[in-house]
């Protein structure tokens, strides 16, 4: 039975997914057992990790609700602003949580296990972590260095905070780009040779998602980068190719040079995504101060450009639900999704190293958008990024599967 809340009915599991979204979650010992009983997978430190966080804090949780429509949940810290979700667990072993001191019914709660792969080895004795990581459920991300080299960092963004002294990252990349070209046909064999390995673990069982991405090196390689991904597109195409719905997805700061869009559908990349991140360009400027002096304008040429490209559906751009107004928000989803790009978010969650000065967002404002945002997509059938099980942050698969209605439309279908 769906939680009515205001004007809403919302999903048990949509419910909980959205209420740790917007107050974050704290863990009993109890939970902390279970979580090592179940072998959860603790935080990758790839390019985030919540404030006042330990790496063996739980990475995910997955919930199942009604109908067995499961979804999974990044478990973000609590902020100070919303209330948290207690994660608790009974004298079964079975995980229960707590909202306000009252248990959320008819949801079963697990956390998401580290995949099998991540003690496996490749020939040279690397972990298959080092090349391919799981966030969610089940996507498969390749992120060949970690950090970000840009002229000045997203304000929300602590990818910096964690880089370790041996990792490749983009800093020295970009100081030194022909150590990549030292290294490039060596990573390229040990990414294919990880790729094949993982790709058969059972959290791809039933799909996977391919996501390439990395923190930005500095703005005079951006070409140089988009080569990179190129390269990576075309070594694992043929490993991935029949388990993905989507095709092989580049999340990246686009290229200066429009004409490399063509070649990057060439290389087997189906769908680019070049984040804008705020939509209004006060937010922009204010909160991606680097990507702003790329340019508001060459992240919507590029994105319409790339649609022109890879076709309508197949440019995607993101933003951070909590920088800016809604409507605002919503303003610039309509006007970007006129022109074939497809529009999400993710709500804004705290990682160490951010800088912000703007809090989360409400758990009813965060229902309101993610609604507002499905209407706008039903206008020309597009589809959310992903799945529910990989899209921890949002709430955009849960409202194209109507797991959020109003109260008014219910009312009238009951009739």
């Amino acid at each position: 039975m769906a939680i009515d809340v205001d004007e809403w009915e919302i999903e048990e599991e949509t419910y909980l997914k959205g209420r740790i979204l917007a107050g974050g979650v704290i863990f009993s010992p109890k939970s902390l057992e279970v979580a090592i009983a179940q072998k959860a997978k603790g935080q990758n430190r790839v390019y985030n990790m919540p404030v006042n966080a330990e790496v063996s804090r739980p990475q995910e949780l997955c919930i199942t609700g009604n109908n067995h429509y499961e979804v999974v949940v990044s478990c973000v810290a609590p902020n100070g602003n919303n209330d948290p979700i207690y994660l608790d667990a009974n004298i079964k072993g079975e995980l229960i949580a707590i909202d306000n001191n009252k248990i959320i019914e008819n949801v079963n709660c697990t956390f998401v296990q580290e995949p099998h792969y991540y003690s496996s080895k490749i020939s040279n004795g690397d972990l298959v972590k080092k090349y391919v990581t799981s966030c969610g459920f089940d996507e498969f991300n390749i992120i060949p260095w970690k950090g970000c080299a840009i002229s000045k960092g997203c304000k929300f963004c602590g990818t910096n905070s964690f880089i370790d002294a041996d990792s490749l990252n983009a800093v020295s990349l970009s100081k030194n780009f022909f150590s990549w070209q030292n290294i490039e046909k060596t990573y390229l064999n040990n990414l294919r040779e990880a790729a094949m390995l993982a790709i058969n673990d059972g959290c791809y069982k039933e799909h996977v998602h391919i996501i390439l991405i990395a923190g930005n090196l500095s703005d005079t390689l951006l070409d140089a980068e988009s080569e990179v991904f190129m390269q990576i597109a075309n070594t694992i195409k043929d490993v991935i190719a029949k388990k993905t719905p989507e095709g092989i997805i580049l999340v990246v700061t686009p290229p200066i040079d429009t004409n490399i869009l063509y070649r990057m559908k060439e290389s087997g990349i189906s769908t680019v995504v070049f984040n804008l991140e705020a939509a209004t360009r006060n937010a922009f400027k204010k909160y991606c101060p680097g990507k702003d002096h790329l340019g508001y304008d060459f992240f919507v040429e590029r994105l319409e450009k790339a649609v022109e490209i890879f076709g309508q559906g197949h440019a995607w751009t993101n933003f951070v639900l909590g920088l800016e107004p809604i409507q605002d928000l919503l303003t610039a989803c309509t006007q970007l999704s006129r022109k074939g790009i497809i529009c999400s978010a993710n709500v804004l969650h705290l990682d160490k190293g951010n800088t912000l000065d703007c809090s989360v967002p409400a758990f009813l404002d965060i229902i309101n958008f993610f609604y507002q945002l499905e209407e706008i997509n039903k206008q020309y059938n597009y589809k959310p990024y992903y799945c529910a099980k990989a899209l921890r942050t949002s709430l955009s698969n849960e409202a194209y599967a109507g797991r959020i209605t109003k109260r008014s439309e219910s009312n009238e279908a009951k009739k």
